[in-house]
């Protein structure tokens, strides 16, 4: 197994100034659903601290990388990833150059999405434990492993695409100086980045969790690629998800004067709205007389039940991939049936739905087997402020760790 990872620099801009902010004492590690019973070592101690140089935020300690992932999960599934993918594509045939190395590809929906979009250029992804779709082009080319010179190297590709991956490296610095040595001269890196200004600010559970450890806004990222010699060449922005396309070219080192980050409010925030969900939810289903499920299977489930939403009030979690159903989502015991299986015969049912820019079409979705159905939308926040940041412990426990 390999060891827990430490950070004790600051990852975006080399900083040694590190101040302990937030402590939640137990959150889950993976975020997949397993076949096997559950464990004692499925949730882990997150901690947070915030950056004196820049203000950007960091998990300090993460679980080994085999633990958090440690088989593929992501399926990129509904009509909202494929808008995103069919667009990102769009400016991938434009900005990209040369043969393509795409870099946590996943299970290939937006190599497929590429190749739909008139797309030729060679295509191989990197990804540790993909998951293929059953979509994928015959001719792209699935690696397995991480972000490393001498797999780059080998795979000797002139662009690299990272879709909602650059946030999930556990070192940027080191990552980007991975790709700066292995690119040629002419090379790109293209990447669909999550604006996590806004992601957090909504409370979206996808946003920071162990697979996203790193609190980073637009400038500070476009500033990371600057002091790399790594310029903005084009951008575009995705609204539905609040997400940004970018292409970076070659050009001198540049230190920019880039405003300092609130990463620890921004954090503190994001967690607090969470908790806030969580207590709502709880109080509602006290209310409910009948049975109640949790959609979808994933981080979005997992964050609500580590923040507080009462596991054992729900029958079971409800997704719409085949990939999760039977399964147990990891760090609970809940186990995961297909929504048309299990609503038609639910007493009274009501769904908890965290899906984010996929609420919609879920909605729709639910309504069709089950035209009654109570759905409660874990939806936009409330007025959240953070007056002060709150000392770790105090803030660890008023979650309920």
């Amino acid at each position: 197994m390999c060891p827990d990872v430490r950070r004790s620099t600051c990852t975006v801009c080399g900083g040694s100034d590190l101040a302990p902010f937030l402590r939640i004492e137990a959150y889950p590690v993976f975020q997949g659903c397993v076949a096997f019973e559950a464990g004692s070592r499925e949730r882990a101690p997150m901690s947070w601290a915030e950056c004196g140089a820049c203000g950007s935020a960091q998990i300090t300690t993460l679980p080994a990388l085999d633990r958090i992932y440690q088989a593929g999960h992501a399926t990129g599934l509904g009509s909202a990833w494929a808008r995103h993918h069919a667009a990102f594509a769009d400016f991938l045939c434009t900005e990209a150059s040369g043969p393509i190395v795409d870099v946590g590809g996943g299970s290939g929906t937006l190599a497929a999405a590429y190749r739909k979009a008139s797309g030729n250029a060679a295509w191989t992804i990197l990804e540790p434990n993909a998951l293929r779709a059953p979509c994928l082009p015959a001719d792209v080319t699935v690696v397995d492993g991480f972000l490393d010179g001498d797999i780059l190297a080998r795979i000797n590709a002139s662009t690299v695409v990272m879709c909602h991956m650059l946030d999930h490296v556990v070192d940027l610095r080191a990552s980007l100086a991975v790709m700066d040595a292995t690119l040629p001269p002419d090379g790109r890196i293209c990447i669909a980045w999550p604006e996590l200004e806004n992601w957090t600010a909504r409370g979206l559970a996808g946003a920071l969790n162990f697979e996203h450890g790193i609190y980073l806004t637009v400038p500070w990222l476009r500033s990371l690629f600057a002091e790399f010699g790594w310029h903005l060449a084009a951008q575009r922005r995705w609204a539905e998800n609040d997400t940004r396309f970018l292409a970076f070219t070659r050009g001198a080192p540049v230190m920019l004067d880039t405003p300092r980050s609130q990463g620890a409010r921004a954090v503190l925030r994001f967690f607090e709205i969470l908790r806030q969900q969580a207590d709502r939810l709880r109080a509602t289903l006290a209310d409910h007389d009948g049975e109640a499920f949790l959609m979808p299977a994933s981080i979005y489930a997992q964050a609500l039940l580590a923040l507080g939403a009462p596991e054992s009030r729900f029958t079971a979690l409800l997704d719409n991939s085949s990939a999760k159903q039977a399964s147990r989502l990891y760090g609970t015991d809940l186990r995961v049936l297909a929504p048309a299986a299990a609503l038609p015969e639910a007493r009274n049912p009501l769904v908890v739905l965290n899906g984010g820019s996929h609420t919609a079409e879920i909605t729709t979705g639910l309504r069709t087997i089950r035209p009654d159905v109570r759905i409660i939308a874990v939806g936009e926040p409330d007025n959240v402020k953070v007056a002060a940041l709150s000392p770790a412990d105090d803030f660890a426990h008023s979650i309920g760790a």
